[in-house]
């Protein structure tokens, strides 16, 4: 009887979804859990990013990230953008909306 009991409470634990948790970048850093929901951030290159008087214009080209299913441009204000931990930039699509959740670049961006 005690092995069926501790075999419920493992396949309950098994069962309960776990929140989302952010996963590391190519460099070692973690991406912030508000901004990646697990497998959705991803490094981009410097020439999908323009500096404007406004912002980043980030564009992402269609099949370049794991996570935009078409091509995307969006405008990230100064204040919107987090610091990456390494020298490249790196953009976070929800995959189910397709739309830009983060911008994390390199502190030479700014």
């Amino acid at each position: 009887m005690r092995v069926g009991i501790r075999l419920l409470i493992v396949l309950a634990a098994a069962a309960t979804p776990l929140p989302a948790l952010a996963h590391l970048a190519p460099a070692g850093w973690r991406y912030d859990s508000w901004c990646c929901g697990g497998r959705d951030c991803q490094p981009i290159p410097a020439e999908n990013v323009r500096v404007t008087a406004d912002g980043f214009e980030v564009s992402i080209p269609e099949g370049s990230h794991i996570t935009a299913r078409e091509p995307m441009t969006k405008l990230f204000a100064y204040d919107e953008v987090q610091e990456s931990g390494d020298e490249h930039f790196h953009a976070c699509v929800l995959p189910q909306s397709q739309e830009f959740r983060c911008l994390y670049a390199p502190r030479f961006g700014y």
